[in-house]
């Protein structure tokens, strides 16, 4: 699928995408070596805190919800969605709970959550 369809079905600008065969770039236009192997889109959100976490989740489930039918038909065309969630910890340890409602609406719309946590040094 176009990276150009995702935006168009999500009604969303992303922040960086690709389209397979596609040259590639890095998110500021660059070129790098090589085709894009497959396409992707992105766009990022930040919360600020670990305790803003699920709601700016939640926030975004709900922003997507409403786009139901193209995860699904993205999923039976063998594509993948994911909400990637980058944790940048200033501690060793912190605890980060996702309600089982919020990974039920993740579930139902097929979206993985992925999460990257980076130690404080």
């Amino acid at each position: 699928m176009p990276a150009a369809r995702i935006g168009e079905a999500l009604r969303m600008e992303p922040d960086h995408s690709g389209s397979l065969g596609e040259d590639r770039l890095t998110p500021k236009g660059n070129p790098l070596p090589g085709k894009y192997k497959h396409s992707f889109w992105r766009r990022s959100l930040v919360a600020r805190n670990y305790d803003e976490l699920e709601q700016s989740l939640a926030s975004t489930v709900e922003q997507l919800e409403p786009y139901s039918q193209f995860f699904i038909d993205l999923m039976a065309d063998g594509g993948s969605a994911r909400l990637f969630i980058g944790l940048f910890l200033e501690q060793e340890n912190i605890g980060i709970e996702i309600s089982p409602d919020l990974q039920g609406r993740c579930s139902r719309l097929g979206i993985s959550l992925g999460f990257d946590i980076y130690g404080p040094d």
